[in-house]
């Protein structure tokens, strides 16, 4: 029941006898779990199992009806599942923040999954190479990492084109984002409602500095100054002051940090960014544990309705 009321399609299974949405995303759940590499092995893996033909009350489905049902279910429905079931998992966890004063910690960023021109046309990225590009946000706390929200474009689509899809006005989060969304306008517009954010600074910003406070080379903190970014020549000036931290990454390599968080110290700062990484290492236990480098169709919604799933 509450997988048709999410979806809100009406006569999405019209003439459908046995094979409806609902089967349809239990059966790629199933074939995701078991890594199966195409729609072929998935018709053999249900006509060979007797376990989930009785769950699913399905003795066989052709290569063809499910290759159907990819084409012509549209991936918004499976987008409100994904958005239903994370809001789930998030009203039921209860973690420590990272920092006690901040009660959520959020983290935006993308990654692109590259596919064949010739076989993927409409997934625009590059002029000999096709891709999707999986914007997504989500929720780091100490011990885990929990997608919020996504949004899936062909790769063509940058970062910064993307912020007002995953960047809400909540004055309880502080945002953490890298450089492909820095947007001088944007951070206006941030700072004056409220929200607070950190990110990385690109490395030809226009920079003047108001004031200075102390440094902590205990504290690997080189420079912590209030600052204007942009210029009044290329009319890209800033009307807002914001944070200029000067540190190191895990690395050793030096990170200037911008912020638009006066109340945090500088190595409160210096650490929430740190969590960036999280996200990171989301990416990479996705592309390695789920099985989304083989897609099932070539069709947008047949990519996009498995990338949901």
């Amino acid at each position: 029941e509450e997988f048709h009321e999410l979806i809100n399609v009406a006569n999405v299974d019209k003439y459908v006898k046995k094979f409806t949405a609902y089967k349809f995303l239990q059966l790629m759940i199933v074939a995701q779990l078991n890594q199966l590499e195409s729609l072929n092995r998935i018709s053999k893996k249900l006509k060979n199992t007797k376990e989930i033909q009785m769950n699913f009350l399905l003795e066989g489905i052709s290569t063809s009806q499910l290759s159907r049902k990819q084409r012509i279910l549209t991936p918004q429905m499976f987008e409100r599942i994904f958005h239903y079931l994370v809001r789930e998992i998030l009203t039921r966890t209860k973690s420590q923040p990272v920092i006690h004063k901040i009660r959520r910690l959020k983290v935006v960023d993308s990654s692109t999954m590259t596919m064949s021109f010739s076989q993927y046309p409409w997934a625009t990225f590059r002029k000999t190479k096709a891709g999707v590009r999986i914007h997504l946000r989500v929720v780091v706390t100490k011990d885990q990492t929990i997608p919020d929200r996504a949004v899936l474009l062909p790769a063509t689509h940058a970062d910064r084109t993307q912020m007002d899809k995953l960047v809400d006005i909540d004055s309880d989060a502080v945002y953490l984002f890298d450089r492909g969304y820095v947007d001088y306008k944007k951070f206006d517009v941030y700072c004056e409602k409220g929200l607070r954010f950190v990110t990385r600074l690109k490395k030809n910003a226009e920079i003047e500095i108001v004031s200075e406070n102390t440094p902590d080379p205990n504290n690997l903190i080189f420079q912590d100054a209030k600052v204007y970014l942009g210029s009044s020549v290329s009319g890209t000036k800033m009307q807002y002051p914001l944070r200029m931290i000067r540190t190191i990454d895990g690395d050793g390599n030096p990170v200037t940090i911008i912020t638009s968080c006066f109340d945090l110290t500088a190595k409160e700062i210096s650490d929430l960014y740190r969590y960036r990484w999280r996200i990171e290492l989301f990416f990479k236990w996705m592309k390695q544990h789920l099985n989304i480098k083989t897609f099932y169709g070539k069709s947008m919604n047949a990519v996009y309705n498995q990338i949901w799933i």
